[in-house]
């Protein structure tokens, strides 16, 4: 006699949040949001975020992120940026969250930044879901992050990086800013860096949190 498992795939179960801010300035263009994954296997070496490798435990629902996304929204909000962790190894959960966003929202600007390249997001063996995630989004920052190639461009931690336009171009107006950082506070007092911070201002963090 056979029956089916009750236990849920981790995409039904909804997305193992790390962190989530609002009117961030350094991680896109324009203000935006901001979404952590929790759980990375790429694990680059001078990862900015090495709190996010371990694979999450606990998930958010998909309606409750779409729910505390457009809740958090100011009219001079420009946009929802996915980033971790690495936002394509949780690719079909973020693809609905993108989706529903976008029909409550049509004008917001999806970007996401992967250690995968555009081009491995694109083949066979790609994540399940990369196809999905990636016709929902505006931006793409792709590639590792490598630590001895350090890039001043806007929203790149690295030379290897590239920034791809997938759908809306940034409005000119938002400008593009080299590498900044950011400092968010959550409600619980979890302090959460943010953007490209240098090692300095890391280790300074790190201390300020304990």
């Amino acid at each position: 006699m056979s029956h089916s498992s009750s236990k849920k795939l981790p995409h039904e179960a909804g997305v193992a949040l790390s962190a989530f801010a609002v009117d961030s300035r350094v991680n896109g263009p324009g203000r935006r949001s901001v979404i952590w994954v929790q759980g990375c296997t790429l694990a680059c070496p001078g990862c900015f975020n090495p709190g996010t490798h371990a694979a999450g435990t606990e998930f958010v629902p998909v309606a409750a992120l779409v729910r505390r996304i457009l809740d958090a929204r100011e009219p001079t909000t420009d946009g929802v940026t996915l980033s971790g962790g690495e936002p394509f190894q949780q690719a079909t959960a973020l693809a609905a969250v993108c989706a529903l966003v976008r029909s409550e929202w049509p004008t917001v600007s999806l970007l996401a930044f992967t250690g995968f390249t555009y081009e491995a997001l694109r083949s066979p063996q790609a994540p399940p879901g990369a196809t999905a995630l990636l016709s929902h989004l505006d931006l793409l920052v792709d590639g590792r992050y490598e630590a001895r190639e350090p890039d001043t461009r806007p929203w790149r931690g690295s030379t290897n990086q590239r920034l791809w336009v997938l759908g809306k171009r940034p409005e000119t107006s938002t400008g593009e800013r080299g590498r900044q950082a950011e400092v968010h506070v959550e409600p619980d007092g979890r302090v959460v860096l943010s953007g490209f911070p240098d090692a300095a201002l890391r280790r300074a963090i790190e201390h300020l949190a304990r």
